[in-house]
């Protein structure tokens, strides 16, 4: 940067007649706290910078304001002016966070404008204001978070963050585990795309994106639906104590919903408003309408006869068991079954419960005695056991003679 000929300052004078008006109302900015009032011959005035400190903060205050181009009063800046300059522009957009996302380049040009040196500064945007005031700050990981499961839950595709006190998060594994554990909700898990501004430093701007193939409408009406089925299969059960009835109940509220095969990217839905579900989402909306009604129940990952598929594992009354509901809707019949029962099936046996064979029950023992017909004899006294004593015979003796 270099200082302009005396052309080049005419026009800057004259740009400067006309700076009275605020940035929003023209192209050309003079950034004067409180302005006065001047007379037509008179420049507008312009801010003082006078030091490094001032240089960078002004730079940061025009982006904050999304002004496009600004006169600055340098005329008792010290000669590095060109040199700070270039620094100050430079380490804007590497570490300010807001100009790093919102800021597309910034470049200044400087000349003389009659006894004074002027700093013409343009700013390009690649965010509009109100892209820029969407951002939402959160502090720490657990804001990200929460705004994160405020963003699925309302199916949006994007998501702003000012990251205060930034951390290393896998914001991909978390929308996953979200989306499972709150099938009734989300109905669909996106592909999420993050992008950091800048890429170092302990506060940064998230710019997050969420791929849905669904629009934002669709995924909210959805919902709805599913809910509305979800709560008449709650009301199904609800009067039921007995696990093995409920679980038996929840097949056959299910069965009859279910009429083609096929996958889909929102499996809930498409089972139960659509009827259309594969092994795992048969399996996934068994298990999210046992949950609902207080059953464990696990969704196991593996494979039937050498070919990926979904079924579950059951806890009843304190025995768990596999189900598999595709298989069983052939029959039209819930039928748990233990491990030694699934030679087709394979998985990982570490990751899932085991489901041993049931002991049979142990028959009650009889108390000791002697049982005829229903009634138990008592076991007869020692008094009746042993024989009794007897006197003995008195001896006869002969008759004298």
């Amino acid at each position: 940067m270099g200082r302009k000929i005396a052309g080049a300052a005419c026009l800057l004078t004259v740009a400067l007649l006309a700076g009275c008006t605020g940035w929003m109302e023209g192209s050309f900015t003079s950034v004067t706290p409180h302005m006065e009032a001047y007379t037509a011959t008179q420049p507008a005035d312009s801010e003082a910078v006078k030091s490094y400190e001032e240089l960078t903060a002004l730079l940061l205050r025009l982006v904050e304001e999304h002004v496009t181009l600004a006169s600055v009063d340098v005329s008792q800046y010290p000669d590095t002016l060109e040199e700070d300059l270039e620094k100050a522009i430079a380490q804007s957009k590497s570490e300010d966070p807001l100009t790093a996302y919102a800021v597309e380049d910034i470049r200044a040009e400087v000349a003389e404008v009659g006894a004074r040196r002027v700093a013409s500064v343009t700013v390009s945007y690649r965010r509009t204001e109100l892209q820029v005031r969407e951002i939402q700050p959160a502090w720490g990981a657990d804001g990200v978070r929460a705004k994160v499961r405020q963003a699925l839950e309302g199916a949006e595709s994007r998501l702003v963050l000012r990251f205060n006190g930034y951390q290393s998060l896998d914001l991909n594994q978390y929308v996953e585990e979200y989306y499972r554990e709150h099938l009734d909700v989300v109905m669909e898990c996106p592909r999420v795309t993050v992008t950091s501004y800048p890429e170092r430093g302990t506060v940064r701007i998230l710019e997050i994106s969420f791929q849905y193939t669904q629009t934002q409408e669709n995924l909210l009406n959805m919902r709805q639906g599913v809910q509305i089925i979800l709560s008449s299969a709650a009301g199904y059960v609800r009067d039921q104590t007995s696990q093995r009835v409920k679980a038996q109940r929840l097949f056959s509220f299910l069965a009859p919903l279910i009429n083609q095969e096929g996958s889909t990217s929102t499996p809930v839905y498409s089972l139960l408003c659509q009827g259309t579900g594969d092994s795992q989402s048969v399996a996934t909306v068994y298990c999210l309408l046992c949950t609902q009604a207080g059953l464990e129940c696990q969704v196991v990952s593996g494979t039937r006869d050498g070919e990926p598929w979904y079924w579950n594992i059951l806890l009843l009354d304190g025995e768990y068991c596999h189900v598999d509901l595709t298989a069983d809707l052939q029959t039209g019949e819930l039928t748990p079954r233990f491990d030694p029962e699934m030679e087709a099936y394979a998985w990982n046996i570490k990751q899932y419960p085991a489901c041993p064979v049931p002991e049979p029950p142990v028959p009650e023992t009889e108390e000791p005695g002697e049982t005829v017909g229903q009634e138990t004899l008592p076991e007869p006294t020692q008094e009746e056991t042993e024989p009794e004593e007897t006197a003995p015979e008195p001896e006869t003796l002969p008759e004298e003679t």
